[in-house]
């Protein structure tokens, strides 16, 4: 079964996948995960609001859907869930989808009413309209919070990453407090009982925790692994006071909670670690802070350049050559265009004042400086400088951003879409080898018109007991033929090993009038009575509107019993009959190149052909013949052929020679009935012996 989760699946990983899913084809998207395959199980960065999303339901045909709220990370990040799940249901709705489950937090279900139940509520109405309105199955599961030491967003990781770096934590609860998480381990085993027991009831499914431990232990823990933390705590409205409601995963699903959570912390402590994650050092902390083009980096090169062109206008107040520079605005203009417009028109504010200065040590006064309109040119070109320098570096920064980052979606679409055309093209392969090899599809159809595209009659019967033996998974089946419609008898002509030295070679048709009238329909005879000494199964071939094949199925198992069964014998001998009958009409419009002219007697090639074929046959224990020649005594063709046209019955062949004598090849004939034969022709005075082989 193809199966697609998503919203918040970082809890899972492939080993939990496996257990919980088995064999099913599993696709897991979500916003920080990277697109990678491990066997079945395929993961996509890519969230329900995307286009990229919709083109997953388009190369798979997802079956079961699953939606983790963001609500069972306990003080997770929050996203736009309500719009995520009604994109994921609207697709959903309108694929093959049969199963869904909304995995949502039991917070909801809490005495205490909160500001979130209302999108809480929201969320669980959305999902009960999609349910009255679709054919899907849907379910709500609300579950205690989720716990792990790898997921970044998860509670417990930013508990174990604030010791790290601050050496402190403070619990938004009492220490005495129990603690409401349930492992993910724990979580996959009731799911897969879900699925495994999955019907239409019970649409909302509460999960209890096994909540015995409290904070208490968390503390313990912490002073083991940071003795000079400090831990503290605090009331919070976030505490669950008390959840009501049967217990229907115990009583119906056999489910209860394993571990408990805060006694299984230092597990999820090894999980952080294992991470590689420490606490940073000096030097991390000021490579960090003094990186290129970082905050720190802007302020500390703002104030060193400002008093270098202090320094600078200083020195060179004095000197002709330099003062046809204007170094304040040489270093606005160098400030905005590495920096843009906020720091650009910051440096000019600096420069604008160091320029007010420096009228003021040359005698003017603010007075002077305010009312002689000349006096602010140099004040508004600075300013000027650092907003159009800063707004070019910007616009240019803008524009060169906004090309990476459509160059990057253009990659990412590409590689999701290449991705996606390998996953089609495996499915694609898979399928086809599946189909193949499936014993009723359609590729082992087309290797059963292969065996039975032949002109032969013979040899479509014996290609045919393989076939249908491969296909109906049954060892027990025979092929009877009627030669004549007023005929009391059908003649054995092949049948499955097993049953080779039970069947008779004749059978008396007195009592199948029934049967050959269901026939005659088109449909299949099944022996609903179990009438003794009847097939399971008997099916037919129709030629000029009479019966002249019986296809008889025995000791049908009892998972071969329904319509499905019935539909492939059907379209087996529907097969069958397509080929038989124009060998047939073939084998009457050669009839010329078959026989000896104005006899029933056939040339040695097609002699030799059929013998050969049921030669076959006899290896395989499908049928048994006896080779009989006659000693013609002078007599001619027709005098013998005369002879021998009402003395052979119609599944018998003559045929001659090439050493020019003539052969019997008596079919369904073993060696308690060959004598049958020996004393019929020996009365009408004809010599007639068993041979091996055609001599010549």
């Amino acid at each position: 079964m193809d199966t697609i989760i998503a919203g918040n699946t970082a809890y899972w990983t492939e080993a939990l996948l496996k257990d919980t899913f088995g064999n099913d084809n599993l696709v897991i998207c979500g916003a920080d995960l990277k697109d990678k395959k491990i066997g079945r199980i395929k993961w996509f960065k890519v969230e329900p609001y995307e286009d990229r999303f919709k083109d997953l339901f388009s190369t798979y045909s997802f079956e079961r859907a699953i939606y983790f709220s963001d609500y069972v990370t306990y003080q997770g990040i929050r996203g736009n869930e309500f719009e995520e799940l009604r994109a994921f249901l609207r697709l959903c709705l309108n694929s093959e989808v049969k199963q869904f489950v909304y995995v949502g937090s039991d917070f909801v279900l809490d005495q205490v009413t909160r500001g979130k139940d209302i999108i809480f509520n929201a969320v669980e109405e959305l999902i009960e309209y999609y349910d009255g309105k679709s054919q899907i199955d849907m379910k709500i599961v609300h579950i205690p919070y989720l716990v792990s030491g790898k997921v970044k967003d998860d509670y417990w990781f930013k508990v174990f990453d604030n010791l790290e770096v601050y050496s402190s934590y403070t619990f938004p609860c009492t220490e005495d407090s129990k603690g409401h998480f349930i492992e993910m381990s724990d979580l996959g085993t009731f799911l897969y009982r879900l699925f495994d027991k999955w019907d239409n009831e019970d649409f909302t499914i509460t999960l209890k925790a096994n909540a015995n431990a409290t904070y208490a232990n968390a503390t313990k823990l912490i002073k083991e692994k940071y003795p000079k933390a400090k831990v503290s705590y605090v009331q919070s409205d976030e505490k669950i006071t008390h959840i009501e409601g049967d217990d229907i995963a115990r009583k119906k699903y056999g489910w209860f909670a394993k571990i408990d959570v805060m006694e299984n912390l230092e597990e999820h402590y090894k999980e952080y670690k294992s991470l590689g994650y420490h606490k940073p050092t000096l030097k991390d902390i000021l490579k960090e802070k003094f990186k290129l083009k970082s905050k720190t980096m802007m302020i500390l090169e703002l104030i060193i350049g400002a008093l270098i062109i202090e320094l600078l206008v200083h020195m060179s107040s004095n000197t002709i050559q330099f003062r046809m520079i204007d170094f304040r605005l040489l270093f606005v203009v160098l400030i905005a265009t590495v920096y843009g417009t906020g720091m650009g028109v910051v440096a000019a504010l600096i420069e604008c004042v160091s320029l007010a200065y420096s009228y003021y040590e040359n005698g003017t006064n603010a007075i002077l400086l305010f009312y002689d309109p000349g006096n602010w040119l140099p004040f508004i070109l600075l300013l000027l400088a650092g907003a159009v320098c800063g707004y070019t570096k910007q616009k240019k920064d803008e524009e060169a951003n906004f090309i990476k980052k459509q160059n990057e979606s253009l990659i990412d679409q590409v590689d999701f879409i290449t991705q996606l055309y390998e996953e089609a093209m495996d499915y694609k392969n898979q399928y086809k080898k599946d189909l193949i090899g499936s014993r009723d599809g359609f590729g082992r159809i087309f290797d059963v018109v292969k065996k039975l595209s032949t002109t032969v009659p013979e040899q479509i019967f014996a290609e045919s007991i393989p076939v249908m033996e491969d296909v109906l998974d049954n060892q027990t089946i025979a092929i009877y033929t009627i030669n004549d419609p007023n005929a009391r008898f059908a003649r054995l002509e092949v049948c499955s090993q097993r049953i080779n030295n039970n069947l008779k070679k004749s059978m008396n048709l007195d009592g199948y009038e029934d049967i050959l009238n269901v026939i005659k329909s088109g449909e299949v005879w099944f022996n609903s009575g179990l009438d003794e000494g009847f097939p399971s199964y008997i099916a037919g071939i129709v030629n000029k509107g009479n019966v002249s094949v019986l296809i008889m199925i025995y000791n049908a198992k009892f998972n071969q019993v329904g319509t499905y069964y019935v539909n492939l014998i059907k379209i087996l001998s529907g097969l069958i009959e397509n080929f038989i009958v124009k060998a047939w009409e073939y084998e009457t419009a050669i009839a010329e190149k078959i026989y000896i002219e104005d006899t029933n007697i056939v040339n040695d090639e097609y002699f030799l052909e059929q013998l050969d074929i049921i030669h076959d046959m006899a290896e395989n224990q499908r049928a048994s013949f006896r080779l009989f020649k006659f000693d013609h005594d002078g007599r001619s063709l027709k005098e013998l052929d005369e002879i021998l046209r009402t003395k052979v019955r119609n599944n018998d062949l003559i045929g001659l020679g090439k050493d020019n004598n003539l052969y019997l090849l008596a079919s369904q004939v073993d060696a308690e009935s060959e004598q049958i034969i020996l004393n019929r022709f020996k009365k009408i005075g004809l010599g007639i012996s068993v041979v091996d082989s055609v001599g010549g």
